[in-house]
Formats: structure tokens, sequence, C-alpha cells
């Protein structure tokens, strides 16, 4: 990976950790990508970066996605503001409730089936990819990205698992990833979830790509 590359996604899980109000170090990021670390929030970027760039299947599944997961937050607890999480919720779908912003997320017994469908979907999109235009990847992207914090299946490290796929599928559809910045998270990132429904979150999407507000139709379930 160039030193560019490195940059930029040393200030993508930057971004993304100070989102959640956990501290990091940027140049201890780029330091770690460089020599390839295998664990925490590195090591699962590069786990993705590299599925993404073999292209290879299988896609998006739940063991991704539980790994994934499991290694952003299971050293998250040694960064300044990073909780301590039970090894049971480490890698595995919640069997508690979660509530964000005030709102009670999906019954724990409804998230192994609602992730199932979710799976789905991304992995059609996934193979729909390339033949795609650009602005319905991004859009199919959004609409994901949406839906998995809607879900929001484990008990800590939904944000960052749900932005670091959004990485992965960007870069499987051969498309630059946007980076989400904390400076915009309460002006324009917070307020797509909810009830506000995947529309916002595309245009969120489309605005952080430079291609303004225009989006196709949301297909709803």
């Amino acid at each position: 990976m160039r030193k560019a590359e490195r940059k930029f996604l040393a200030r993508f899980i930057y971004e993304s950790d100070t989102i959640e109000g956990i501290q990091d170090d940027l140049k201890l990021l780029e330091g770690q990508i460089a020599d390839d670390k295998r664990d925490g929030h590195v090591g699962a970027m590069l786990l993705l970066e590299s599925l993404a760039e073999s292209g290879r299947e299988p896609l998006v599944d739940k063991r991704l996605i539980c790994h994934v997961q499991g290694l952003i937050t299971a050293e998250q607890h040694l960064k300044p503001g990073g909780p301590k999480l039970a090894e049971g919720w480490i890698g595995k779908y919640r069997r508690i409730d979660v509530w964000i912003g005030g709102r009670r997320c999906p019954s724990p017994a409804l998230v192994p089936r609602m992730m199932m469908d979710w799976v789905g979907d991304a992995c059609a999109r996934q193979r729909n990819a390339r033949s795609q235009s650009l602005q319905v990847n991004i859009q199919n992207i959004a609409d994901l990205h949406w839906r998995f914090e809607e879900i929001h299946p484990f008990v800590d490290g939904n944000g960052r698992t749900g932005r670091a796929l959004v990485w992965y599928l960007f870069r499987h559809a051969g498309i630059k990833p946007l980076i989400f910045t904390n400076w915009d998270k309460y002006a324009t990132y917070y307020p797509c979830f909810g009830e506000s429904g995947p529309e916002a979150m595309r245009r969120y999407f489309m605005r952080k790509t430079g291609f303004g507000i225009q989006t196709l139709p949301v297909q709803r379930k």
C-alpha cells in the first residue's frame, strides 16, 4: 500500500473512532498499517481491503461481519475513550435490547433474520456492482448502511463496523471510499438515521462523494 493510501485509510479509521468518542494517533495508525497489523481496528480494515482487492467469493457474510466487529471492539479499551466489552459481546450478535438516540432498536430475537436478509441484499448488490453506474452503486451502499445501523446487530461497535463495511463495499465496487467525519456527524450524518429513512442517507453519500443531492427512487420493502 502506497504512503498516500496508508494516510487515507488511517484518516478513515481515525475519524470513525472519533465519531464514537475514541481517541487515536494518526501517526501510530499509519505505522500499524505499514506493518500490516492483523488485529484491532487496523486489522479489520486491512482484512476488508485485502478481500476487496482480490474480489473473490464469498462476499460479505455473517462470519465476516462478526469477525470485523470482534477485531474492532476487542482492543478498543486500550484506546482513550474506548470501553472494555464483555467477551460475550465481541464477535456475536446481541441478545439484549439496545437504544440509540432514544430509539429502541429491533428486538434481539429479530436480529438474526434481519441480518440474514441484509447479507442477502448486500451480496446481490456486490455481484451486480461492476455492471451498475457509479451513482447506483453509491446509493445502494447508502441504503445498506442505513439498514445496518437501524438493525444495530451488536451491543457495541455498530457504527465503526457499519462504516468499515461501507469502505469494503465501495472498494469492492471499484469506488474510492468516502470518509465519515466527526466534524459533520451531528449536522449531516446522524440526522440520516431514524424515521428520516434511507433517502436522507443517500443524499448524504451523494454529497460526500461529490454528486450533489440528486438521488434515485428508494425501493422500499
